[in-house]
Order: structure tokens, then sequence, then C-alpha cells
């Protein structure tokens, strides 16, 4: 008989009365991975404990959620909560809904738990997603019992999100980029974390490495970027794990979480802050070279 995996912490969503497990898993690297690798890992991932699962229409030009519909046959898809990344960058009315409907259909299910605003990266999304009629596709979707949590993904900069969050609908999440770097460097963590949490959202982590600076670079061990992430106010952190030696590694990291001590976060930063300072470890901040072709050209400009 297989072990049973060991507990991981769940968290409230916020002011929403939901919850989920401080693990989140991110699908994005399971485009080339293949169905069944891409079916064995997710299953792993829920039998191991994780309760939230990132998914786009973008990942695999909509291979990987066919492949996570067919993972979540079976019963794996009530252990799970989905976050879909809608990534109609117009930001328009239309798109989103084909977009959302086309999920659904991938995944064989008649709901979705959060619907967020992928790649909310550059500063006119903010009046295309109000003119446009994407928040009102959001809106509807929600009015129909189809979607419980309207948010949104920036990992640009934090002073969009800012913008964002003073139009005045009341969100109720935000996926957002944390890790020892970030501290120093165009903070969310100093600026638009606080804000959500003083507005009664919750906040899910991205980028826990840097977009893989921190694996990369040595300077900080990938399992205590993870636990100086837990250590802070979120609900879950995304972590894309494309193979099950990796997936394994993550799972024990969450099961053995201990909250770093206020000092102990200080001292994570300090460590970063001699080269975090100009931004060279978060290239999703300072380059295009993380922003998706289709949201580029939705903007303008190519890759």
């Amino acid at each position: 008989m297989p072990r049973p995996p060991l507990p991981i912490e769940h968290r409230t969503v916020g002011r929403t009365g939901g919850a989920t497990s401080i693990l989140g898993l991110g699908t994005r690297r399971l485009a080339e991975a293949g169905q069944q690798a891409t079916i064995k890992l997710v299953r792993e991932a829920i039998d191991g404990g994780v309760t939230l699962l990132e998914i786009a229409p973008e990942y695999g030009d909509g291979r990987t959620e066919r492949w996570i519909g067919l993972a979540l046959r079976d019963g794996y898809r009530e252990r799970v909560q989905l976050l879909w990344q809608c990534c109609a960058h117009r930001r328009d009315y239309k798109t989103a809904m084909l977009q959302f409907e086309a999920t659904l259909g991938h995944l064989k299910t008649d709901r979705l738990e959060f619907w967020s605003f992928h790649e909310v990266i550059y500063d006119n999304d903010i009046d295309w997603m109000y003119d446009h009629g994407g928040l009102d596709a959001a809106q509807e979707a929600r009015d129909q019992k189809r979607v419980r949590w309207i948010g949104f993904h920036g990992e640009k900069s934090p002073h969009i999100a800012l913008r964002l969050l003073a139009r005045g609908f009341a969100w109720d999440f935000a996926c957002m980029p944390l890790n020892p770097f970030d501290a120093t460097f165009r903070s969310f963590e100093k600026q638009l974390l606080p804000e959500m949490i003083r507005r009664g959202a919750a906040v899910i982590g991205t980028k826990p490495f840097a977009g893989g600076a921190i694996p990369a670079g040595k300077l900080i061990k990938p399992e205590d970027a993870l636990r100086y992430v837990w250590s802070l106010p979120v609900s879950s952190v995304l972590a894309g794990c494309d193979s099950s030696a990796v997936l394994k590694k993550t799972l024990k990291s969450a099961a053995g979480f201990k909250a770093f001590h206020a000092g102990e976060m200080d001292a994570m930063r300090q460590k970063a802050k001699p080269t975090a300072g100009d931004g060279r470890f978060e290239r999703y901040k300072t380059t295009q070279d993380y922003d998706g072709a289709p949201g580029l050209a939705a903007h303008g400009f190519t890759k």
C-alpha cells in the first residue's frame, strides 16, 4: 500500500470564505511534456494534496487544457479548484466568452472557480478591460454561477495593478510575482500585496523562483524561495513542475513548510539585495522575453 501524502496547509482565499492549498500547480510547462505525462503529473499533484490548478488557453495552444481535461476524469475534478487565465488580450467581451466556453469544453466541466485576466502588463489594459467588455464577461459568468472569483494576473509592474484597483471594482484576488529579489526591485510585495490584503482580497504568488533565476544563480535555494513566499500573507503559490521528480520535491517543501520569522525574511532580502536592485534576475519586469506572443500582437508588438 502506498503511503498517504503528508498534509499540505490550506489558507483562506481572502474575504471569499473559500480555501485552497498553499501550493498550486502551474501548467505552462506541461505543453512540452505530452499527453500521458501531463495526465500523470496532474493526478500526482492532486493525490499529493494540491487543490489549486492553473490553466490557460495559450498553454500549448489549447493542447494542455484538453490533456488536463483527461486528467480530471474519474473524480479528480471534484478534488481541485481551477484558476483560469483569460487570454483575451484585447480584453473584449466576445473573445473572453468564446475562450471561456472553449475551456469548459476542453475540461468537460460546467464551472471554473477562478477567472483571472492574464498578463495585465500594459498600461492601456486597464481601459480596455472596462471599455471593451472583458470585465463584463467575467461578471456575467459569475452571475451565472459558472465562475466563483474574479481576479487578475500581472508580473510587469505594480503600478499597473494599483491603477486597476483605483478604478473601483472589488477584485477577489490577484496573481503577482513574489520572491526575495522582488522585495528590492519594482516590488509587488511592498506595493501591491499590502493593498490587496487591506481590501480583503486574496494574493496568489507567481514566479517564486524568479523565472528560473534562483535555481540557475544558486544564490538562494529553491526550497528557501518557496518558504519565503509562503511566509508572506498569500493564499497559495503557483509553481511549475514538468517532472515527477520536481513535483515530489515541491510537495515535500509544501508539506514541511514552517514560516520564516521576521529576521529570517529580512536576511533573505538582504542576501538578494546586492544583485536584485537593477532587476537583472526579474527579466519578466524589465524585458519582453516573458511576454506572450498573443498579448504582444494584441498591442501591436512582434516577438
